[in-house]
């Protein structure tokens, strides 16, 4: 007999649609000023959902405050949404994002929203993103990340790699469209560059970013797995977008190999600690990465728009896991890109 899914109203009293709705939208930076300021700038220029009340919240992770002005710049938002400022000089993403999350618990907040900081959010993002979630019944839901025009006076190898890297998005999107619902994300995980969860999976259900993961990435996709590890409904939601500033020190080849490298070698590790097993049937799959690589190269002249990115990446899943093997430990985040 087939067991029946338990949803959202088996762990907790869901939150009524017609209640008032506390949002805090958060973004960490360090050293991207520049990027910063275009993402306050739309946040001063989206929508807010009906019956909510939202605020804004900047976290510098840093060890003293450079981009303080940038908020105390934007003065008054044109929306009238409230933007607010702290340091977190603790270095490392999880300290970062764990800053965020009790600062909107302190707030009275009742969920917890992230962007990245070298993003910039569609008008109507937050209000998709709201209605999506709070239709859902999640406790954690993700939407699409899109890539941002490409930088006049960028090279034609960079306008190559960008169109890559567009086209990668592109294809997530559709997978996820495809794949996931409101009610389930399926193989979809869930990361914070467009993310939002409910804070009782801090206050109740002990979820906190791993911040032994300090420069490593990946922490969010940890997060993702031990909220479905619990039995929580993760969703997605298709229609809420923002998109991403694509600095031109990403735009190279071997940028976007070394950062797949670092990721998947993180993710290697983690499986590794949750079993043995898992990590182990993971790297069974070293060969067939080595020869799809064989492949990719070939297809490369034909395909170069898209096939440019798949290259770049397998090979650094190569790279990564062959790292595991040396005792390579990923810091993908001690080095800042963009401005």
């Amino acid at each position: 007999m087939p067991v029946a899914r338990r949803t959202y109203s088996h762990y907790c009293c869901p939150m009524s649609i017609s209640a008032p709705f506390r949002i805090t939208v958060a973004a960490l930076t360090r050293q991207r000023p520049a990027m910063l300021a275009a993402l306050v700038r739309s946040w001063g220029e989206m929508d807010i959902p009906e019956g909510c009340e939202v605020r804004c919240l900047v976290v510098e992770n840093d060890t003293v405050p450079c981009s303080e002005s940038v908020v105390q710049e934007a003065g008054s938002m044109p929306n009238g949404v409230a933007l607010d400022y702290v340091l977190e000089t603790e270095l490392g993403i999880p300290f970062g994002r764990n800053r965020a999350a009790k600062e909107a618990i302190a707030n009275g907040s009742d969920v917890l929203a992230f962007v990245d900081d070298d993003e910039t959010v569609a008008q109507d993002w937050l209000v998709r993103l709201t209605e999506g979630f709070r239709a859902s019944g999640a406790m954690l839901a993700g939407a699409p990340l899109r890539a941002a025009p490409v930088h006049e006076g960028a090279s034609l190898v960079q306008r190559l790699m960008h169109a890559n890297i567009a086209n990668r998005y592109f294809r997530k999107e559709n997978r996820a469209a495809r794949k996931a619902s409101l009610q389930d994300s399926g193989p979809v995980t869930t990361v914070t560059n467009n993310w939002m969860a409910d804070l009782r999976l801090f206050t109740e259900h002990g979820l906190w970013f791993d911040e032994a993961m300090r420069m490593t990435g990946g922490t969010d996709a940890k997060f993702h797995a031990e909220t479905r590890a619990k039995g929580l409904p993760v969703g997605w939601v298709k229609d809420a977008f923002v998109y991403e500033e694509i600095p031109q020190q990403r735009l190279s080849f071997w940028y976007q190999a070394l950062r797949a490298r670092d990721q998947v070698n993180t993710n290697l590790r983690r499986k590794f600690d949750e079993s043995f097993g898992s990590g182990l049937a993971r790297m069974m799959a070293l060969p067939l990465k080595a020869l799809l690589l064989v492949g990719l190269l070939l297809v490369l002249p034909f395909q170069p728009q898209q096939r440019l990115m798949d290259v770049a990446r397998t090979l650094g899943w190569v790279l990564g896991a062959l790292g595991i093997l040396v005792g390579y430990r990923s810091e993908l985040y001690h080095k800042v890109t963009g401005t």
